[in-house]
């Protein structure tokens, strides 16, 4: 037997057959592969379908990669955090079975779910509202158009492509049109299922600082005991240190909890 050439984003990975019969990965072609065999490869192999072929992720993100991912990540939870929405922003990696059958399964970037019927423990089963991907040098092709196609055709109401080799990300919200939308790193870009949200790929590290601005300007935050200032500093510097170490649950916890917040506090 040959060994079978499976798919590495848009180059291709050589197995051995002994890479094959450890990975469980010995068929070719489209509509050969299914959600199983997903759920059979070792834990630090991550891969996903498009129409049962099998593509296999097997480089690091780069540092520009998931910075992105941390920050766009971050301003989404804390907006819904401030409406109290009900909506659930999930960084990779987040299974989805986009088509809701056994041949089609993606971890997108950043994905954003807003029907709770649609989650189960293993993930999404369905479309999610909006799915954010960040285009890495070996997956542009993926992210433009095989994923393209199959976010459209699986029905996702919106689609943003983010790539940080132009500075610019391609912005897709189908409920208004099938043309997408350019917008430069430069500038905030409105999320199209919320009237009111918007995300800062430039200043991605400092919307906490705008938010409590924001409020202090509006009144929000009057009343409150001397010292809020002090604190209000105290917690960008906490959010500084969590991004930074990639702690997204304590992040997330600290946002509404006083008493844990108090205990991450003695940590920097």
């Amino acid at each position: 037997m040959e060994p079978a050439i499976i798919r590495k984003e848009e180059t291709e990975m050589h197995l051995t057959r002994k890479d094959l019969e450890r990975m469980g990965l010995n068929r070719k072609g489209k509509w050969q592969y299914t959600v199983a065999d997903i759920e059979a490869l070792p834990e630090d192999v991550r891969a996903e379908l498009i129409d049962g072929e099998l593509f296999v992720r097997m480089n690091t993100p780069e540092t520009i990669h998931q910075d992105i991912l941390m920050g766009l990540s971050f301003q989404i939870e804390l907006y819904i955090q401030r409406k109290n929405g009900k909506c659930c922003v999930y960084p990779a990696p987040l299974g989805v079975q986009i088509k809701k059958d056994i041949y089609n399964y993606v971890e997108p970037d950043i994905t954003l779910i807003c029907d709770d019927e649609k989650l189960n423990t293993k993930g999404c089963y369905g479309a999610p509202d909006l799915v954010i991907e960040i285009v890495s040098p070996s997956n542009r092709k993926m992210d433009y158009v095989r994923k393209l196609n199959l976010y459209h055709e699986a029905g996702v109401r919106e689609y943003w492509i983010v790539d940080p080799k132009h500075g610019q990300v391609t912005v897709y919200c189908w409920e208004q049109s099938d043309q997408p939308t350019l917008y430069p790193f430069s500038e905030r870009i409105k999320v199209g299922v919320y009237d009111d949200l918007y995300l800062d790929i430039a200043n991605r590290h400092g919307t906490l600082k705008e938010v409590l601005a924001e409020e202090r300007q509006e009144g929000i935050a009057g009343g409150l005991e001397e010292g809020r200032a002090e604190g209000e500093a105290r917690f960008a510097e906490l959010t500084a240190f969590l991004l930074r170490e990639n702690r997204t649950d304590d992040l997330a916890r600290a946002v509404t909890d006083m008493e844990y917040r108090e205990e991450l506090y003695r940590q920097i």
